[in-house]
């Protein structure tokens, strides 16, 4: 045991690895200029993408007044803690590739206020399908086979624009949020325990730790050389990146990687150590 810790812990020194620091993205609810997003790409809406698909993340409420959005994709999918409980949207495509509309699904699961909650939403056409936080909820239902094509607007955490305007601005905190091709959930499940690792299924992995240049938030699903990644995020206006580690008084639910798995040697450090893919 002793030989493979080594071992492990050679290869991570050789790969550059480095130790980060546990971090959330911090939305300010009565602010307006400050959230996160990333441009506008065919990986958040495709076809290689759809259908199923899931979309996830953790956050942590400080209310539930009225809708606070939490990932947002205009006019083509989102989630939100609205009135206290998790409720997503999808906008399914008619055959012309129009938007059949969409409207809101209440899972029927209520959000908790100022603890994490890990919350899913997966679509597999019809059925809206939403988790949260080890339970499966109600199914909506939306037709469509296909996400709609057409709409420009950004990726965002944290808010939604629409019709000119921002609004369903949210208040606290967001962490780790993926984007996966594929059902990720079925049924009760049990909670995610670690950041998650990037698989042939992932194309966007924001763990919402680190800081590229001036404000760039890497989409680790690039580190594992799989097709179409989405873009990174950018920091927008004056949104903060908060301490969740141990004495924060904000601890995150899940183990963070002591490194990040920035490339084959460092992910095989993950594996090492006996992280689970969720």
């Amino acid at each position: 045991m002793k030989r493979l810790l080594f071992v492990a812990l050679a290869i991570t020194v050789l790969a550059g690895a480095h130790a980060t620091a546990q971090m959330a993205v911090f939305i300010d609810g009565a602010d307006f200029e400050s959230y996160v997003s990333a441009p506008h790409d065919p990986c958040f809406f495709d076809e290689d993408l759809c259908c199923p698909f899931t979309f996830e993340s953790w956050f942590k409420p400080f209310d539930s007044q009225g809708e606070r959005m939490i990932l947002n994709k205009e006019d083509h999918w989102e989630n939100a803690n609205k009135d206290g409980l998790f409720q997503s949207a999808i906008a399914g495509a008619k055959d012309d590739g129009k938007n059949n509309g969409w409207a809101w699904e209440n899972s029927g699961l209520g959000v908790g206020v100022n603890v994490w909650n890990h919350g899913a939403v997966v679509w597999d056409p019809p059925v809206v399908e939403m988790y949260l936080n080890g339970k499966k909820g109600k199914d909506g239902e939306h037709p469509g086979k296909q996400l709609a094509w057409n709409h420009q607007d950004t990726f965002k955490m944290g808010r939604r624009e629409r019709g000119g305007a921002t609004h369903s601005i949210y208040h606290g905190l967001i962490d780790e949020v993926r984007i996966s091709r594929g059902r990720r959930y079925s049924g009760d499940y049990d909670m995610p325990k670690t950041e998650w690792i990037p698989d042939a299924d992932t194309r966007a992995l924001y763990h919402l730790n680190e800081v590229e240049g001036a404000a760039t938030i890497v989409n680790f699903a690039k580190e594992g050389g799989h097709a179409a990644p989405c873009p990174d995020a950018v920091l927008e206006g004056a949104v903060e990146l908060w301490d969740v580690g141990f004495g924060s008084g904000h601890e995150q639910p899940f183990e963070p990687f002591s490194v990040e798995p920035g490339d084959k040697m460092t992910t095989t450090w993950g594996h090492v150590k006996s992280r689970p893919v969720y």
